[in-house]
């Protein structure tokens, strides 16, 4: 039996804010992960620890680096979603 038209918008919309969940989870931890980062070395610069850290290096690698993998993620869960609609059906 095959899943009715509505069904299987249904899921895929689903899949859709599943995906965009994944994307902003996964960006939110790694902006977090890289603001602790650069307060840690700027906490051991200010102890003369480590070298100089300039916020806008730092988070302009953070940045990339989130979108990047949230990316990936994102785009692996919505091609699962929409594999498993377009097989169903």
């Amino acid at each position: 039996m095959t899943p009715s038209p509505r069904a299987r918008r249904v899921a895929l919309a689903v899949w859709i804010i599943l995906a965009v969940v994944v994307w902003n989870g996964l960006y939110d931890l790694r902006i977090t992960l890289g603001v602790r980062d650069y307060l840690l070395k700027q906490a051991l610069h200010d102890l003369g620890r480590g070298p100089a850290v300039v916020l806008s290096d730092a988070m302009r690698d953070t940045v990339r680096d989130a979108v990047m993998v949230a990316t990936l993620w994102a785009s692996i869960v919505l091609g699962a979603g929409v594999w498993t609609v377009r097989r169903r059906g």
